[in-house]
């Protein structure tokens, strides 16, 4: 195993580099529409939750954020809730998660890079996740989509962690049409293999409809809606791609049609709310669970042979062919646009954890844009408040659902990124507006993120104390011990995202006792 800062650094590349339909109906369309009775209203004494995360959305890829892409539905729902202009994300995947489910900074649990598929463990199982918090009130809770919290063992698995109900895959990004992930077939159902035709957007759309539809109407439902859209691999159906002929980069023309699939979906499923009669009840919040991906020139000569003898030395092993094949998928076929913010997902720049998002509550909350700072482990807290329960102390994250309801500035939690885009360990801290940049090997950085939210003025120089005191806060952050593999097991066998099958499916090679046949 690799234990340096270099060599986790190394790893993350391989890991990383691994409302039209949804309008508030009219008064007559509503009168049309299912409407629950009033011993289920009684029944019903906290709301439903819907969450909706995106995969790798940038910036500016919904149209309410000025993007070429089509987003009809996504934008309609924003303008009828509170659009989030500052909400912070993590800039990987499985961080953000972690941070979600738990409302702790992924670097206090080790959750700082995305999750190989062959990484032992996960999510640390001391943690209680957000559906068990809501079970505990009598929600009914269900996922679709992808969890990349722990695939390994039984134990670390969504049926395992709160979920009644799981449709989906563990890993990261997977084959649209085909389903794989690294070599396997990575689709189930409640940890059964699911070997199914269609676009993967289409079929957890379908499936969450189904479990909207199929619910206990006398229990508040919990539904996290884990899109893999628009991750790589770039693959949409061609009737989509061709509403973006005109876009010239065939990166950014499959990303566009892949969005607008999603948005699709998502209008599909808040048409089931509307019709099923739950809007009036159902805090709906949308996010990515990082910036975008985008193209990176490529590197010199020189440097390039100096990124593959550091990554060799770390490794203690040759890059194979396949390993260099998977690097440069991830380096250039990203088809996102974060402008006008820095950088991109796996930095520590605002492109990677600054991300579209807005809550949505029909009747319940107004329409307006927040200015306030909040964040992936803010989601928690804010999500049991809204829902008039209790919220648990010692999180990291804070409810910051008043700022929701009354337009109220709060103050906000210091908030940690950790990524690892180029050769070194990279973080950021912030204490709003304040944002302090470590780059491995450079020296550090201070933006006011408020003032300067593209990161072109490093005011390091003419705040030196203030960069001591964020310095020292940043360095003195809890810890947890990683739960990544090492460097040379992620060369070996590198988490591609689709192609052919050269393994079992991952479901079938979980360890544990089989799952429940209910």
């Amino acid at each position: 195993m690799i234990g340096s800062k270099t060599a986790a650094s190394l790893m993350a590349i391989a890991a990383m580099v691994s409302l039209s339909s949804c309008q508030t109906p009219s008064t007559t369309a509503a009168s049309r529409s299912p409407r629950v009775s009033s011993s289920e209203t009684a029944a019903l004494s906290h709301p439903n939750i819907v969450i909706i995360l995106a995969d790798d959305m940038g910036w500016r890829d919904v149209g309410y954020h000025g993007s070429e892409i089509k987003t009809p539905n996504i934008d309609a729902l924003a303008a009828k809730g509170v659009i989030l202009d500052r909400y912070y994300a993590q800039p990987t995947c499985s961080p953000t998660r972690s941070a979600l489910m738990t409302g702790h900074a992924p670097m206090r649990l080790g959750m700082v890079q995305p999750l190989s598929k062959i990484a032992p463990t996960g999510l640390p199982l001391s943690e209680k996740l957000l559906p068990q918090y809501l079970k505990e009130a009598n929600y009914q809770t269900v996922m679709t989509g992808k969890w990349h919290l722990g695939g390994r063992q039984r134990a670390y698995l969504p049926n395992e962690r709160g979920f009644d109900q799981f449709y989906g895959y563990l890993n990261g990004g997977i084959g649209y049409w085909d389903h794989v992930h690294g070599g396997g077939l990575d689709w189930q159902r409640n940890g059964k293999t699911l070997r199914e035709e269609g676009y993967s957007t289409d079929l957890l759309a379908d499936q969450a409809i189904k479990l909207v539809r199929g619910r206990d109407k006398s229990r508040p439902l919990m539904l996290y809606a884990a899109f893999g859209a628009p991750h790589l691999p770039n693959e949409a159906p061609e009737s989509a791609i061709a509403q973006y002929a005109d876009i010239k980069n065939p990166h950014r023309r499959v990303h566009a049609a892949m969005v607008t699939e999603l948005d699709s979906a998502i209008g599909r499923l808040v048409e089931t709310l509307k019709s099923e009669g739950m809007l009036d009840n159902t805090i709906i919040w949308f996010m990515s669970d990082n910036g975008g991906l985008i193209a990176s020139p490529p590197p010199s000569f020189t440097v390039l042979g100096q990124q593959i003898a550091k990554m060799e030395a770390a490794a203690g092993t040759k890059l194979t062919p396949r390993f260099m094949e998977f690097l440069r998928v991830n380096n250039t076929e990203g088809g996102s646009d974060n402008m006008p913010l820095k950088g991109a997902k796996a930095t520590v720049y605002e492109g990677a954890a600054r991300v579209p998002s807005f809550v949505y509550w029909q009747g319940k909350l107004s329409p307006k844009t927040s200015a306030q700072m909040i964040t992936a482990q803010d989601v928690l807290p804010t999500l049991l408040q809204g829902a008039g329960l209790k919220v648990p102390t010692r999180l990291d994250g804070r409810s910051l659902w008043p700022a929701l309801t009354k337009a109220k500035a709060l103050p906000v939690s210091d908030y940690v990124i950790q990524a690892t885009k180029g050769l070194g360990q990279d973080e950021a801290y912030y204490r709003y507006p304040w944002k302090l940049v470590r780059i491995d090997g450079a020296p550090e950085a201070l933006y006011n993120v408020e003032q300067d939210p593209s990161e072109k003025t490093d005011l390091a120089q003419s705040r030196p104390e203030l960069v001591k005191t964020l310095s020292a806060a940043l360095t003195a952050f809890p810890r947890g011990p990683s739960v990544q593999v090492s460097m040379k097991d992620a060369i070996l066998d590198p988490d591609f995202f689709g192609g052919k099958e050269d393994r079992a499916p991952w479901a079938d090679t979980v360890l544990g006792p089989p799952p429940s046949e209910d």
